[in-house]
C-alpha cells in the first residue's frame, strides 16, 4: 500500500532546463534493450520489488537508476555542470548457460550469454543530448536457492550537462560543441574494417562524431551513401537503407573520419528585454 496523502495528486511534468532527465534516459535504455535483446523479460526495475516475482520461463533485465556525480562548475554566467549518471541492469536468469562440463550452447540463453548482449546493446549507444553510453562494473550479487534464480548486476554510465532552472535568462548561447582538433589533428581516420548490419539494419561505430563514411560491400563495390546506407554523424550509426545494396546479416567493410568532442562554453547570453 502506497503513502496516503492529504489531497489528491494528479502527476507532475518535468519540465528541465536541458532536454534530457532520469525518466527519458531510463525509457530509452529500456526501449534499446527490447529492440535488440527478445529472449527475456526487459523491464523499468519495480516500485516494490519485495513483491516483484520472476515469471518468465528464461529470466528477466530490470533497468534502474544508480545516482550521478557532477564535474565541476563550468566558468559561464549561469549554473552549468557535466553531470555523468549510473545506470544498474538488474539481470536475472534461471541458469548459467550450460550445466556442469557442458556446452555453453542450449535450448535457451543462460546469464553469461545475456550480460554480454546487454554490454554489447548499450556499449556506444548515444540517447540524444548526451554522450556515448560505457560500462563501469559487472557483478554477481546473489542467488536464490529456493527459485533457483543466478542475479547479476552491470552498470553503465553516461554524461551530459546539467544546467540551473532559472527564471532569467542567464544560460549561455554556447553550452557543448564539437571540437575539430585532437592532438595537433583536425580529424582522426579510421582504415577499412569489417562490420556486420544486424537485424535492425544498422552498424554502431566504435565513435561519433562521424564523417567522410565509406563502405565496400560483400562483392568488393563501393556503395552509395543516400541510395544504398544513411548516416547518424552525430551517434555513429550507419543505416541500411531498405531496397538498397545491404540487408541484415551482411558484412561490409566501413572507413570513417571522427572528431572528438569536448566540452565548450561562453560567457551569458543577453537578458530579454
Amino acid at each position: 500500500m502506497g503513502a496516503m496523502l492529504d489531497v489528491p495528486w494528479n502527476g507532475v511534468v518535468f519540465t528541465p532546463p536541458t532536454a534530457i532527465d532520469i525518466a527519458t534516459i531510463e525509457d530509452a535504455i529500456v526501449n534499446r534493450l527490447s529492440s535488440q535483446i527478445n529472449s527475456i523479460e526487459i523491464a523499468h526495475y519495480p516500485d516494490r520489488p519485495e513483491t516483484w516475482r520472476l515469471t518468465h520461463r528464461v529470466g528477466a533485465a530490470l533497468v534502474r537508476y544508480d545516482g550521478a556525480r557532477y564535474g565541476e562548475l563550468l566558468d559561464t554566467a549561469a549554473i552549468i555542470q557535466e553531470r555523468k549518471l549510473e545506470f544498474e541492469i538488474a539481470i536475472m536468469m534461471r541458469d548459467l548457460g550450460w550445466a556442469v562440463g557442458g556446452d555453453p550452447s542450449g535450448p535457451s540463453p543462460g546469464a553469461y550469454a545475456i550480460i554480454e548482449g546487454i554490454r554489447t546493446a548499450l556499449t556506444g549507444y548515444r540517447i540524444p543530448g548526451c554522450r556515448q553510453m560505457y560500462p563501469v562494473r559487472e557483478q554477481f550479487v546473489k542467488r536464490d536457492k529456493q527459485g533457483g534464480v543466478w542475479t547479476y548486476a552491470s552498470t553503465f554510465a553516461l554524461s551530459t550537462v546539467a544546467v540551473e532552472a532559472s527564471q532569467a535568462q542567464r544560460f549561455p548561447l554556447f553550452v557543448k560543441g564539437i571540437a575539430l582538433e585532437e592532438g595537433g589533428q583536425t580529424s582522426i581516420t579510421v582504415g577499412a574494417a569489417a562490420y556486420t548490419f544486424n537485424s535492425n539494419l544498422q552498424v554502431q561505430l566504435p565513435q561519433g562524431n562521424v564523417f567522410a563514411v565509406s563502405i565496400t560491400g560483400p562483392g568488393g563495390g563501393l556503395l552509395i551513401q543516400g541510395t544504398d546506407f544513411s548516416v547518424d554523424r552525430a551517434g555513429g550509426i550507419v543505416t541500411a537503407i531498405p531496397g538498397g545494396a545491404i540487408s541484415a546479416g551482411e558484412t561490409v567493410q566501413i572507413a570513417y573520419t571522427y572528431a572528438e568532442e569536448v566540452i565548450a562554453t561562453t560567457g551569458q547570453s543577453e537578458p530579454a528585454n
